[in-house]
């Protein structure tokens, strides 16, 4: 039962359960830090492309919404290359 109920170190986590490979610890500062990072690399391309379009260029709707899936997608990708500089 006590396995059950561990106490974690909130301060380091451990990447790898492997300790020969790689005995290195990362902050949980870090991790939130990159999670911000990627997430607003992600959310604010896609909102401001989806304002621009519905506010400023004055589209229909489904046009503002394909342009905004567009730009999201596009944003992902960018991140998703981001998010492997970060690991390293």
């Amino acid at each position: 039962m006590k396995d059950f109920y561990r106490i974690y170190n909130y301060h380091d986590v451990r990447l790898d359960s492997n300790p020969e490979k790689n005995d290195a610890k990362i902050s949980m500062l870090r991790i939130f830090l990159n999670g911000t990072l990627l997430a607003v690399i992600i959310a604010v391309p896609a909102i401001s492309g989806t304002v621009l379009f519905h506010y400023v260029i004055k589209t229909n709707l489904i046009i503002t919404i394909t342009a905004g899936i567009i730009t999201l997608f596009v944003a992902m990708g960018f991140a998703y290359k981001v998010s492997k500089k970060l690991a390293l």
